[in-house]
């Protein structure tokens, strides 16, 4: 009878050592098609060895040779003028426009479009009737327009070709009275 039960338990042996693999393999198998799935859909990029955990977004590659961004202000620019002898003059800017270095700047334009036309107000009442008459007037302003819209981006003046505010375009004419 002992010989009965070793011959017994060893015809199940073999049996539970193929299922015992069989269910190995198909555990296996599962763990390689979910890994392979989860690669998928996480982007299909692995962690490179040395690299942070979050890396610093990639700047925007601007090729300066591209067509310019415009962004224009539809309204006109009315303000009055300081003057020293008392006498109301005023500054009429019927339109500004703007060139932008890239598209990121250019997404961030309607945002901050209320906060740059009140910099751009502010700036041209700062102006006398004088200084706005004197030869040249058009260019300073420009210049100075330019510095105070590239500070409300947040762009650095020497930054402002590649990220900012590269030209203010101003009209052919504007009014000082």
């Amino acid at each position: 009878m002992a010989k009965d039960d070793a011959a017994g338990k060893g015809a199940a042996a073999p049996k539970n050592n193929k299922m015992m693999i069989i269910i190995i393999a198909v555990v296996v198998l599962v763990l390689i098609l979910g890994g392979g799935a989860a690669f998928l859909l996480m982007g299909g990029k692995g962690k490179k060895h040395g690299d942070k955990a979050e890396a610093a977004p990639e700047e925007e590659v601007v090729d300066e040779h591209a067509k310019p961004i415009s962004f224009g202000f539809e309204e006109k620019f009315t303000v009055n003028l300081q003057t020293d002898d008392g006498t109301s003059h005023y500054l009429q800017v019927p339109k500004i426009e703007l060139e932008l270095a890239s598209e990121s700047v250019a997404k961030k334009m309607p945002d901050l479009k209320s906060k740059i036309s009140d910099r751009i107000n502010s700036t041209l009442r700062s102006k006398t009737t004088k200084e706005m008459l004197e030869p040249g007037s058009d260019l300073k302003l420009k210049e100075e327009l330019k510095k105070v819209i590239n500070e409300t981006l947040e762009v650095k003046l020497e930054d402002a070709e590649r990220k900012g505010v590269r030209e203010v375009i101003l009209p052919s004419s504007f009014i000082v009275q």
